[in-house]
């Protein structure tokens, strides 16, 4: 048996071990070390606050083994405030969406949503799964919501539509979809690219400025009932769908 360091002041909370293996939240992981539902080295523990040691202990939770955090894939949804970095860091001191996500894994951002855009955003250390979704190959499709500065008007649509030449660099894009909403001030664009600040440049071209842009759907994945700010971990049925649209083993 290993020995325990659930006595070791570097180790880790036991709820924060298990929020971050994505078993349950903080409050709720409590619950389940009280319950006596949780085992660390083969021994039942029901004190919410010790420690564990992520790199040597074994944590067992209702009889299943859950792998220590640093080699275990992740899959995270965050719900993207405005005005934040979609790096892991700035040498600016400015917020990153890191800042926003608590777990013990390395992840990174899988594509970029510019600084003053929201929406969902996915982040992981699948490193393989992470260059498919990115590669164009994929066509993962990517919804946003632009608010205008004015009216869009449906004349309008098939410019919009049809595959646009951008005005600033002469660059043609992909055929589109798109859905005017609210009396015109916002539109439902939904694409299969990912060029720089393409919505916002796609609207400029047509002489619109984008007020707010919110990207709210990618890759099949919802926000739901995310706030901004807030972040879950995938299912695993959602990781499955991400596998078989980029056609992985």
């Amino acid at each position: 048996m290993k020995k325990s360091s659930t006595n070791n002041d570097d180790g880790v909370r036991i709820n924060r071990y298990l929020a971050s293996c994505g078993i349950a939240s903080r409050r709720a992981a409590d619950q389940l070390v009280l319950a006596g539902r949780v085992m660390v080295n083969g021994k039942v523990v029901t004190t919410p606050g010790i420690k564990v040691d992520p790199s040597h202990d074994e944590v067992i939770v209702d009889g299943e083994r859950y792998a220590q955090p640093e080699h275990r894939k992740v899959y995270i949804l965050l719900n993207k405030p405005r005005n934040v970095i979609t790096t892991n860091s700035d040498d600016k001191s400015r917020e990153v969406v890191l800042d926003f996500i608590e777990v013990e894994e390395r992840v990174f951002p899988v594509g970029r949503l510019d600084r003053k855009t929201t929406g969902v955003l996915l982040l992981t250390n699948d490193g393989a799964l992470a260059h498919k979704l990115m590669h164009p190959s994929s066509n993962v499709k990517k919804e946003y919501i632009a608010e205008l500065s004015e009216p869009f008007t449906p004349n309008l649509l098939p410019q919009l539509t049809s595959g646009m030449r951008l005005k600033d660099t002469g660059e043609r894009v992909s055929p589109c979809r798109a859905k005017i909403l609210d009396n015109g001030l916002q539109v439902l664009l939904s694409i299969h690219e990912g060029k720089n600040h393409q919505v916002r440049r796609m609207f400029e071209t047509l002489g619109f400025e984008v007020k707010r842009l919110d990207r709210v759907a990618y890759a099949g994945l919802l926000p739901g009932e995310l706030r901004r700010g807030e972040w879950r971990h995938l299912s695993r049925n959602e990781v499955q769908a991400l596998y078989k649209l980029t056609e992985q083993p």
